[in-house]
C-alpha cells in the first residue's frame, strides 16, 4: 500500500482507495452495491449541508431579533435597527428555502 495523490482533488490517499475519501471520485471499477453506498453518502452529506444552513439562519434570526430588542431602549421599539431587520429577514428567507431543500431531498424519489 503506497500513498498517493488523488488525481481530481490532489489529497494524499492510499492506493488501494477504490473512491476518494475527500471528493467521492471512483478511482477503480466500483461493484453496484460500492457505487449504492456512494451514493448514499453523497446524499447523506447534502442532507447535512442543508441541515446546518437552517441551523445558520435560526441563528440569524435570534441574533437579529436581539439586536432589535437591545438596541436603543430595551423592547421592541420602532424604528427598529435596519442592520437587525435585514438579519431577520435574511434568516427568514434563508431558514425557508433551507427546509424546502430539506424536504425535496427526504422525498422517496430523491433518495439513492
Amino acid at each position: 500500500m503506497a500513498i498517493i495523490r488523488c488525481p481530481y482533488c490532489v489529497r494524499r490517499i492510499s492506493s488501494l482507495a477504490p473512491v476518494c475519501p475527500h471528493c467521492d471520485t471512483p478511482l477503480a471499477e466500483m461493484t453496484p452495491d460500492e457505487q449504492h453506498r456512494l451514493k448514499v453518502r453523497r446524499w447523506k452529506a447534502t442532507v447535512y449541508r442543508a441541515a446546518n444552513l437552517s441551523y445558520l439562519a435560526l441563528t440569524l434570526l435570534v441574533v437579529g431579533a436581539m439586536w432589535w430588542w437591545f438596541h436603543g431602549q430595551t423592547g421592541w421599539v420602532l424604528p427598529p435597527p435596519a442592520g437587525g431587520v435585514a438579519m431577520i429577514m435574511i434568516g427568514a428567507i434563508l431558514y425557508v428555502g433551507a427546509r424546502f431543500w430539506l424536504l425535496w431531498l427526504r422525498l422517496k424519489r430523491n433518495r439513492p
